[in-house]
C-alpha cells in the first residue's frame, strides 16, 4: 500500500497507473480526477473513508480540499 500525504490545494502532477488500484481518503477530504486539465472543483470529492477504483492505464490527479491534512491510501487490486 502506498500512502500519499503531500496533497496540496492545487492539482498534483499526473500519476499513470500501471495496475488497477483503489484510492481511499483516510483523513481530510480530497478531489481526484482523470481529466487532462481539471478545473479547481473538477473530479470526485472523497471524504474520510470514501474510496474509488481506477483501472490500469488511467492517469489520475489529486488535490486536498480545505486547510487540514489529507491522507490518501493507494492499494493495488
Amino acid at each position: 500500500m502506498t500512502l500519499v500525504n503531500d496533497a496540496a490545494t492545487t492539482w498534483s502532477t499526473p500519476v499513470t497507473l500501471t495496475v488497477a488500484e483503489v484510492w481511499q481518503c483516510r483523513a481530510g477530504s480530497v478531489f481526484v480526477t482523470t481529466t487532462d486539465t481539471p478545473a479547481a472543483n473538477d473530479g470526485l470529492w472523497l471524504h474520510e473513508m470514501h474510496a474509488i477504483h481506477f483501472s490500469a492505464g488511467v492517469t489520475v490527479r489529486y488535490r486536498k480540499e480545505g486547510n487540514g491534512t489529507a491522507l490518501i491510501a493507494r492499494e493495488a487490486v
